[in-house]
């Protein structure tokens, strides 16, 4: 199937509303939930969603290798999802809950409803992902199908942003904890509605796959190391997510400590959360006309001005903040389009090299070494915020609030100016990808 329907598109779109509920519900609220809410302190707290993201991390390629394997007459892919999505939501509820305990009991608690929460997530996510392919093998359709996907994972960030205090106050009232537990099951609630119309909108390819589809993990191995597209995409988007962590993590932060606008949270995050979305439709349709290549060299150069322009500007106003972050969300809109339209092209470059195509396993490895770089930043989150003397719910001082704004802009920097150079080295354009398309059908036709 090469060409899709509107249906399939929205569909398969969708989907990425209730995984973006989850994703960007730890990654906004977690840490904040566990030292402004729960109570302990920022390093153990680091500790707790590294450990959990890490767990993630391993068993990504797990589950990659466990769907690529799988047969039934809802496919490979779906069946998890059907499966997976009310668990899922009950352990996201389970999240946000705080435990009766202190100590070393809370700690070992809250870290196995992480860990559980995170074993879920990614029984649904890896499957999910991996469907782009099966869905369709067209360069630009896949353009298409991601635009949708980003739509829906930016729209539900949006909700997330701009909703969560919202909630957390209305429903919480002054109690922050009951509050944000309204929050989580709300999200859980409507995503499991989401999931299940994914799940009845797309089909997966019934083309016959080949024998190789199932290689050893030696040749499983050297197939991805021969495929330097993928590592291209691999690094960067790496190097990307895990110094721009230091941005988004601690933005909450910084909107409650360095600018005394607790109340306008879900207002600052929302805006952030619209500026993006509402870039997504204007770079699929700059990639479509300039090439995914040079729009990620573009998008990423404009996103390294506005963090400049946060490092070097002192911001006074809610206005002053408002406008930086627009720009920041405008520009990193660009991120998720690319990357998850770019991914699929190099399996097809991995097949063609190597006469190997496991669409499950490479992004299997690809969210293992991903969501191990975010554990690892979250882990030195934690002890930045340590050593700049960062205290929940007390006045911070003028060092430790410069320090917050070092490590939002300097760190999410030089990330993406690793990033820009990698990816001048990506070699798969539209013309290119036509060609190995065609190149490994006549490998099969022989």
């Amino acid at each position: 199937m090469n060409t899709l329907t509107n249906k399939q598109r929205i569909g398969y779109g969708v989907g990425d509303i209730a995984i973006c509920f989850y994703w960007s519900g730890v990654g906004l609220y977690l840490l904040y939930f566990y030292t402004d809410i729960v109570g302990i302190s920022p390093y153990l707290a680091g500790w707790i969603y590294a450990l959990g993201i890490a767990w993630d991390a391993v068993t990504d390629p797990f589950m990659g290798y466990l769907a690529e394997r799988t047969s039934s007459k809802r496919g490979k892919y779906r069946p998890y999802i059907f499966f997976g999505t009310i668990p899922l939501a009950l352990s996201f509820i389970l999240l946000f809950w705080v435990p009766p305990f202190t100590g070393l009991s809370l700690f070992l608690c809250l870290l196995l409803i992480n860990v559980f929460h995170r074993t879920c997530f990614t029984i649904v996510s890896v499957p999910y992902s991996s469907l782009t392919p099966r869905i369709t093998s067209d360069s630009e359709e896949r353009t298409k199908l991601t635009t949708a996907r980003m739509i829906g994972a930016s729209f539900g960030t949006l909700l997330m942003s701009s909703l969560g205090f919202p909630i957390i106050n209305y429903f919480g009232q002054n109690d922050e904890s009951l509050g944000i537990f309204y929050l989580s099951s709300f999200a859980a609630f409507f995503a499991v509605f989401i999931l299940y119309i994914t799940y009845a909108s797309v089909e997966e390819s019934s083309t016959e796959v080949v024998k190789e589809i199932y290689p050893s993990i030696s040749k499983l191995i050297l197939s991805i190391l021969k495929n330097y597209p993928f590592w291209i995409v691999f690094s960067s988007i790496l190097i990307l997510g895990s110094t721009t962590i230091m941005f988004n993590k601690n933005l909450i932060y910084y909107i409650k400590y360095a600018l005394d606008l607790h109340s306008y949270q879900g207002l600052v995050l929302g805006l952030s959360g619209l500026s993006s979305f509402a870039s997504i439709p204007f770079w699929s349709y700059v990639s479509l006309k300039i090439g995914k290549r040079n729009t990620w060299q573009i998008s990423m150069s404009l996103l390294l001005l506005a963090f400049a322009l946060f490092y070097f500007y002192q911001i006074n106003s809610l206005l002053e903040l408002i406008i930086i972050v627009c720009l920041i969300g405008l520009a990193s809109g660009a991120g998720g389009v690319l990357f998850w339209s770019m991914l699929p092209d190099t399996i097809e470059y991995g097949e063609w090299k190597s006469g190997i195509r496991s669409e499950s396993s490479l992004y299997g490895f690809m969210t293992f070494a991903q969501k191990s770089s975010i554990a690892v930043a979250a882990l030195i989150l934690g002890v930045l915020l340590t050593l700049i003397n960062f205290s929940p719910n007390e006045v911070q001082s003028p060092e430790t609030l410069r320090g917050l704004k070092n490590i939002m802009s300097i760190i999410p920097a030089s990330g993406i100016a690793i990033s820009i150079f990698l990816m001048y080295f990506y070699p798969i354009n539209s013309k290119y990808h036509k060609e190995l398309l065609f190149n490994i059908e006549a490998k099969k036709n022989g």
